[in-house]
């Protein structure tokens, strides 16, 4: 009778982790307008709307940043960032020097934890030169 019990709870633990596991999958992606040009590790896109999705389903460290009309795209190594307090919206965080923007955090309405890009080389330089005059500029993505 234990060994059927055991089953029983078994079978539930999985059932209970295969959803909860499906659940955090279904929103791994965000399309949101930037109205500013960005730069995201070495590369510089234009302003317009875009698509920042996980690359894999099975991994969170790469992401593929995309223009919707398809005409421009990278990909982009990312690591965890936590938060206390879970996100009220999707929000995209970007490190401003003067008027160059770069992509420096994405988070999930509802999560507490988010991505962070990782720094490039051309931000470390600007970072070095223009630090006392960074700031943060934060876009909240419209339904999401």
């Amino acid at each position: 009778m234990k060994h059927i019990q055991r089953a029983i709870a078994l079978s539930g633990l999985l059932v209970l982790l295969t959803f909860t596991s499906a659940l955090a999958q279904t929103d791994r992606q965000t399309i949101i307008h930037i109205p500013f040009n960005f730069t995201v590790g070495e590369k510089t896109f234009t302003a317009g709307k875009y698509v920042i999705a996980s690359n894999r389903k099975d991994t969170s460290t790469v992401w593929v940043i995309r223009r919707t009309d398809g005409s421009d795209a990278t990909f982009v190594l990312t690591r965890p960032v936590y938060s206390v307090d879970a996100q009220e919206k999707t929000k995209l965080v970007f490190h401003r020097y003067e008027d160059i923007y770069f992509l420096s955090e994405f988070w999930s309405a509802g999560s507490t934890t988010g991505r962070e890009v990782q720094i490039s080389d051309r931000e470390k330089t600007l970072d070095k030169v223009l630090a006392s005059k960074r700031q943060d500029t934060i876009l909240i993505a419209e339904g999401k």
